[in-house]
C-alpha cells in the first residue's frame, strides 16, 4: 500500500526525526567535504594531472552532472512506493555511491591521457550517484512539514551534522591520508583507504535517515504527470529564479574558500601542517553559525538576515586579503619539504647572535591540535633533516640574556588568518539552513500559484544551480592557477602565489556582494508566506 500523506501539513517534528534527517547530511558530507576541500589538490598533486587539464575536466563533468538534477527531480516526483517518493533512494543508492567514491580515489598507473579519461569517467559516475541520493534527500525536507519555523529548526539540525562531519573530514583527511600512506601525504593508497572509511560510515547514516523519517506532504491526488509543465512553471517563478542565482553565487564562494585553502597553506603560508586545523576550525565556525539560524530567524526575517550576513562576509574577506605572509616558517614538516638542512633563523625570523643556544624539537599530532613534543639531541643553529622521517620540526632559542623564542608559537599573521577565517565561517554558517528553508517555501509558493506540487523538480533545479556554482568556483580556481603558471610541488612564482591568496580571500568577498544584490529582489517573506500556508492547508482539508 502506498504511503499516504497526512493532513497535518504543519506537523511539529520530534527530535528523533530531526536528528535522523540530519544524520543523512552528515553522510553526504563524508563525500562532499573531501570533494570540496581536497579533490582538486588530489588531482594535481597526488594523481598528477595538470591544473589546466583538471580545470577543464572539473568544469565539464560538473556541468554535465548539473543537468542530471532536473531529470532526477522529475523521476523522484513520479516515484510511488510504500515508503514514499524520496526515502527509498537513501536505501537503494548507497552501495553504488560507495563504489564510485572508491574508484574516484583510485590512481591507476596510466599515461597523461589515460589518467584524464579515468578522472572524467570516475568523477562523472560519483556525481551521478551523488545526485541519485542527494536530490531526493534535499526534497525530503519539504515534505516532512510545512511549518516555517519547524523547517528552520530541521535545517539547522541538518547542517549541524553536516558541518560536524565537515570538521572531521577537514581536520582528519590529510593526517589519515598520510597515516595510511605510510607517512606520505601524497600517497594514492592513503587517499583511497581514507575514502573507503568515509564511504562505509556514510552508507550506515543514509539507512538511519530512511528508517527515522516520514513523508507527510504529497501533491494533490488528481495531479497529472507533466514534467515539462513543472519545469516551465519554475522558469517563470520569480522567487525560484532569485534562489537559483543566489545558490549559484554562494556555492561559488564556498568552493573558492574550500579548494584554495590547501594551496594557500602549502605555498603561501608554507605551513601544510596547519591545513587540517584551519579547515576543521573553518567548518566548526560554519556549524556554530548553522546552529544559530533557527534562533536568529525568530528575531530577524530570513532575507534581511542573509543580506546582513553576506555584507559581513564581504567585509571580512576584504580584510583577510591584507594579511601578509609570516616572516618566519615556524616549523618544517620533513615530509613536505625538499630541504636537506634547516637553519634556526629560517624558523625564528631572527639571526643568530653570539651566546644563543638552541633546542631542536619534533612533535606529532595526538589528536587534531593536540601534539606530543620531544627534544632532539642537536643543539647547533643548523639541523640535518636527512635522517628524520614523519616528523614536524621546531626550535627553541635561548638568548644570551636568558629570554626565550619558540618557533612553534604562532606568528601574529597566522593568528589573524585563523581569526578572520573563523569569523567568515560564523557569518556564512546560517546561510545553508536559511536558504534550504527558502527552497521549501518556493515549492509551496509554486503549488499555491499553479495548483501543481513539484517538490523534487524545485529542489533539483536549485541543486542544479549549486553545482553550476561549484563548477564555476573550481574552474575559476584551476584556470587562474594555470594562467599564472602554477606547477605542482614547486616553489610558485609571484603571480601564481598572488592568485592563490586572492582566491582564498578577495574573490569570495566579491561573490558575497553579488549575493546581496540578488536578495534585494526576493519578496517571498512574512505575511505573504503565512497566507500561502494557510490557503494550502484549507485546500487540503476541502479535498
Amino acid at each position: 500500500m502506498l504511503q499516504q500523506a497526512s493532513n497535518d501539513r504543519l506537523a511539529k517534528l520530534t527530535w528523533r526525526e530531526r536528528i535522523g534527517y540530519g544524520l543523512g547530511d552528515a553522510g553526504f558530507n563524508f563525500y562532499w567535504a573531501i570533494i570540496g576541500s581536497y579533490l582538486i589538490f588530489f588531482y594535481t598533486d597526488v594523481f598528477g594531472i595538470s591544473a589546466a587539464a583538471a580545470a577543464t575536466m572539473v568544469t565539464i563533468t560538473k556541468i554535465v552532472d548539473a543537468f542530471t538534477d532536473p531529470a532526477m527531480g522529475a523521476i523522484a516526483d513520479r516515484t510511488k512506493t510504500r515508503w514514499g517518493k524520496f526515502r527509498p533512494y537513501l536505501l537503494f543508492g548507497t552501495l553504488p555511491m560507495m563504489g564510485a567514491g572508491l574508484l574516484t580515489m583510485t590512481t591507476p598507473d596510466l599515461g597523461e591521457s589515460g589518467k584524464l579519461i579515468w578522472a572524467y569517467a570516475t568523477y562523472m559516475i560519483l556525481m551521478l550517484t551523488y545526485t541519485i541520493l542527494n536530490m531526493p534527500y534535499n526534497s525530503l525536507s519539504a515534505v516532512l512539514t510545512a511549518d516555517p519555523q519547524e523547517r528552520n529548526t530541521l535545517n539547522s539540525t541538518r547542517f549541524f551534522f553536516a558541518y560536524f562531519t565537515g570538521i572531521i573530514v577537514g581536520a582528519a583527511t590529510p593526517d589519515l591520508a598520510e597515516y595510511f600512506g605510510g607517512g606520505d601525504r601524497n600517497s594514492p593508497l592513503g587517499w583511497q583507504i581514507t575514502m573507503s572509511i568515509y564511504a562505509v560510515v556514510a552508507s550506515i547514516l543514509f539507512v538511519i535517515t530512511f528508517a527515522t523519517t516520514k513523508e507527510r506532504i504529497a501533491p494533490p491526488p488528481e495531479q497529472e504527470s507533466k514534467p515539462l509543465e513543472d519545469l516551465k512553471n519554475l522558469l517563470v517563478c520569480k522567487p525560484w529564479i532569485i534562489i537559483f542565482i543566489l545558490a549559484m553565487v554562494i556555492m561559488t564562494t564556498f568552493t573558492l574558500r574550500g579548494s584554495s585553502a590547501t594551496y594557500y597553506f602549502k605555498y603561501f603560508v608554507e605551513r601544510p601542517d596547519l591545513l587540517g586545523t584551519f579547515v576543521g576550525l573553518q567548518v566548526l565556525g560554519l556549524m556554530i553559525g548553522a546552529m544559530s539560524a533557527s534562533t536568529l530567524t525568530r528575531y530577524v526575517e530570513k532575507v534581511k538576515l542573509l543580506m546582513i550576513l553576506m555584507g559581513i562576509v564581504s567585509l571580512l574577506c576584504f580584510a583577510f586579503s591584507f594579511v601578509p605572509k609570516p616572516d618566519a616558517l615556524g616549523v618544517v614538516d620533513v615530509n613536505q619539504t625538499e630541504r636537506t638542512t634547516v637553519e634556526a633563523h629560517d624558523l625564528l625570523g631572527e639571526a643568530h647572535q653570539p651566546g644563543d643556544t638552541y633546542t631542536w624539537t619534533h612533535y606529532e599530532k595526538v589528536f587534531w591540535i593536540i601534539k606530543d613534543r620531544t627534544e632532539l639531541e642537536n643543539t647547533a643553529p643548523t639541523l640535518d633533516l636527512s635522517e628524520l622521517e614523519n616528523e614536524t620540526i621546531s626550535v627553541i632559542k635561548t638568548r644570551q640574556d636568558g629570554s626565550v623564542l619558540d618557533s612553534a608559537e604562532m606568528p601574529n599573521e597566522i593568528l589573524w588568518m585563523f581569526a578572520l577565517s573563523i569569523l567568515i565561517s560564523l557569518a556564512l554558517g546560517p546561510k545553508a539552513p536559511i536558504t534550504w528553508a527558502m527552497y521549501a517555501d518556493v515549492a509551496d509558493y509554486n503549488e499555491w500559484k499553479t495548483g501543481r506540487r513539484a517538490t523534487g523538480m524545485t529542489f533539483s533545479a536549485t541543486t542544479f544551480s549549486q553545482k553550476l556554482g561549484s563548477a564555476a568556483g573550481s574552474a575559476l580556481m584551476l584556470s587562474v592557477l594555470a594562467m599564472l603558471g602554477y606547477e605542482a610541488n614547486q616553489v610558485q612564482n609571484n603571480a601564481s602565489l598572488d592568485g592563490i591568496v586572492y582566491m582564498q580571500t578577495l574573490a569570495p568577498g566579491v561573490f558575497a556582494l553579488i549575493a546581496i544584490i540578488a536578495l534585494f529582489f526576493y519578496d517571498l517573506t512574512g505575511d505573504k508566506l503565512a497566507n500561502i500556508q494557510q490557503e494550502l492547508s484549507l485546500r487540503k482539508q476541502s479535498s
